[in-house]
């Protein structure tokens, strides 16, 4: 199984200009942080979610702590600095990467705001929002009924087999 940081080094090897994952400090709900940060843990988060309604399991093991501005792993979000410098295509073999880029592609577009917002609508992270004041893990896992109705449309779109 992969893990977080080769996925999120995957991603950030398609983009070495740093149009997608760049340093540009911006304020959303509150909060400042580098666009490209949190752009990089959504990418990571959808990726999971849709994996998960598509083929029942995991990408990969590291889980998503709630944070205001939508999930994140934590050592993705403290090392995005050195992981832009380090960005490789990794040990992934055709199949993830086949996933991967579907799922790069369909969300190069997006600004880094809707892509929150799309995070906030997550049940899991709705739960949390409620009642948390703290970075909990959220468990993701128990939502794959709601992920296979919500990603239902993207996963036929992107003809994922």
């Amino acid at each position: 199984m992969l893990t977080a940081k080769e996925i999120a080094e995957y991603f950030l090897a398609k983009d070495p200009e740093r149009k997608l994952f760049n340093y540009n400090v911006v304020s959303y709900n509150g909060r400042k942080f580098y666009e490209g940060n949190a752009r990089i843990n959504k990418y990571l988060f959808l990726a999971q979610v849709v994996h998960l309604a598509k083929y029942d399991s995991k990408l990969f093991q590291d889980d998503f702590a709630f944070y205001d501005n939508g999930p994140v792993i934590e050592t993705i979000m403290n090392s995005y600095s050195n992981l832009c410098g380090n960005a490789t295509n990794g040990n992934i073999n055709k199949k993830e990467k086949d996933f991967l880029d579907k799922i790069y592609f369909s969300l190069e577009n997006a600004t880094y705001e809707e892509l929150i917002d799309i995070t906030h609508e997550d049940p899991e992270w709705i739960r949390l929002n409620k009642n948390t004041k703290y970075s909990p893990v959220m468990k993701i896992e128990n939502n794959i009924m709601e992920y296979k109705r919500r990603y239902k449309g993207l996963i036929e779109a992107l003809k994922l087999v």
